[in-house]
């Protein structure tokens, strides 16, 4: 593979190291500025994925840091690695390339499995084995969720996912055949949109835009207990974690909204997914300044407004 165009942003993709083997795992490692966290990443997949033929591409998405330069130096450890490399920072248009421009090029077959990971997690030893195996046996189940082994809110976290069917961005498991069925609908993430893992989760979920392709029989998003990530928890002893959670709240605050839209437009619009979030913002019923949510009120206030004022802009 070398340089790629899309509609809407070019990419590359360079492949790093290469086996005789035909890999049968694809792995999916989103990376934004993970300069310090990727090594560790590729680290844990070597681990979990030993006498697996597996391929892993790294997706560096609007990386400045030396992301792009760490992935390279891990080469020599890494079988066939891959990294693509776009100036686009948007975890959804890296999502959208990997599922629709990439792994056509690969021969992914029905029987293979697709791996989707945060570059600024780890993964237990077994991990993917884990998830695929719980695919395998829930033959009805398009989707299989790993689940936090760290965190603070880590048991209620995992109770909310198997409760709700929420799958975790930072590593999932989605069969072969529902992405075969993804590119041949052309079902795309919409570029901006924040929480793919909320999205990928409703896709799974939903019948709104499948043209029956399943029934209702059986669950469709699967979690293995021993399937697990970890990751750096924030502290209060770490000044810089201050601005990180108030980044991280602002993005929560605007994904739960830009879901909310979202939900009501593809309900409104029988399942017309729109191109981008302007376009949401654009065509979606807007949300309501008056909803009571304690602490979080004054952000998501702050977000309706700008919403608003974005979609007032446009008409």
């Amino acid at each position: 593979m070398g340089e790629l165009t899309t509609s809407r942003h070019n990419f590359s993709v360079s492949q790093l190291s290469s086996t005789n083997s035909v890999p049968t795992w694809y792995i999916a490692v989103f990376a934004h500025n993970e300069a310090k966290n990727i090594g560790l990443a590729l680290d844990s997949i070597v681990a979990s994925t030993q006498h697996k033929d597996v391929a892993v591409f790294v997706l560096a998405n609007g990386c400045k840091d030396a992301t792009t330069d760490v992935v390279r130096a891990k080469a020599a450890t890494v079988n066939n690695l891959y990294l693509l490399e776009t100036d686009f920072g948007d975890k959804a248009n890296a999502w959208n390339l990997f599922v629709h421009d990439v792994l056509p090029h690969t021969g992914l077959k029905e029987s293979d499995s697709c791996f989707f990971m945060d570059g600024d997690v780890t993964c237990s030893v077994n991990t993917f084995s884990y998830l695929a195996s719980a695919l395998y046996e829930a033959p009805r189940a398009e989707a299989a969720g790993a689940m936090p082994a760290t965190g603070r809110d880590r048991d209620a976290w995992r109770q909310r996912m198997t409760a709700n069917g929420m799958l975790a961005g930072n590593c999932y498991a989605l069969r072969s055949s529902f992405v075969l069925y993804l590119q041949q609908q052309q079902v795309r993430i919409p570029i901006g949109l924040i929480g793919e893992d909320f999205f990928v989760s409703w896709l799974v979920a939903s019948n709104v835009w499948r043209n029956d392709y399943l029934d209702n029989q059986g669950m469709r998003c699967i979690f293995h207990s021993r399937a697990e990530f970890s990751f750096r928890s924030l502290s209060l002893l770490r000044p810089s974690d201050y601005r990180l959670y108030l980044r991280r709240k602002w993005r929560y605050t605007l994904r739960g909204i830009q879901h909310q839209m979202l939900m009501l437009l593809m309900r409104h619009r029988l399942g017309v997914l729109p191109t981008d979030v302007e376009q949401l913002y654009k065509t979606a019923p807007l949300p309501s300044r008056l909803v009571w949510c304690g602490f979080d009120t004054p952000l998501r206030t702050l977000a309706v407004h700008l919403i608003r004022k974005k979609s007032f802009a446009r008409h």
